[in-house]
């Protein structure tokens, strides 16, 4: 009677085991990819970190464009000149040249930061989804092996 239960038995604990081995696959294939999900909400909020420092930036710039303007235009009343003296005129040109400037360089530099954001989450995307297929795979592997050393080890008791 031991001996019928016993292969029985080992067959019941050969598809436990495939079972358990499937069930940790998919466990890690879902861990990998709430991992990736968690990654790609961090960097999102990131990026738009770095679109409101650069807006914070821009109007920085701009409020000091203006503040200078409104200190040369006092200077030069001061020193008895309009501020459409050709002189005045063409530093105020060259103060809006350089802002412009700045603010190509703030909006340059934010797109690029974007871009590299956008960069690491279609990396992590498509690694985490790598990722989980290797870990069903494996679940998968592991499971036909221990099936199938279940039917040898089976094979030999009968």
């Amino acid at each position: 009677m031991c001996v019928v239960a016993l292969p029985q038995l080992m067959m019941m604990s050969t598809i436990a085991g495939a079972t358990t081995s499937i069930m940790a696959g998919n466990a890690q294939a879902r861990a990998t990819a709430e991992s990736a999900k968690w990654n790609i909400k961090q960097i999102q909020n990131q990026k738009q970190m770095a679109e409101l420092e650069a807006q914070q930036a821009e109007l920085s710039r701009m409020e000091t464009f203006a503040e200078a303007t409104s200190s040369n235009v006092a200077m030069f009343s001061m020193m008895g000149r309009s501020a459409t003296d050709p002189s005045a005129l063409a530093l105020m040109a060259r103060n809006e040249e350089a802002v412009q400037s700045d603010i190509e360089r703030i909006k340059l530099q934010k797109t690029a930061i974007q871009n590299k954001m956008d960069l690491q989450i279609q990396s992590i995307s498509e690694t985490a989804t790598e990722k989980a297929t290797t870990a069903k795979r494996l679940g998968y592997f592991k499971a036909l092996n221990t099936g199938a050393e279940g039917i040898i080890n089976i094979k030999e008791i009968e």
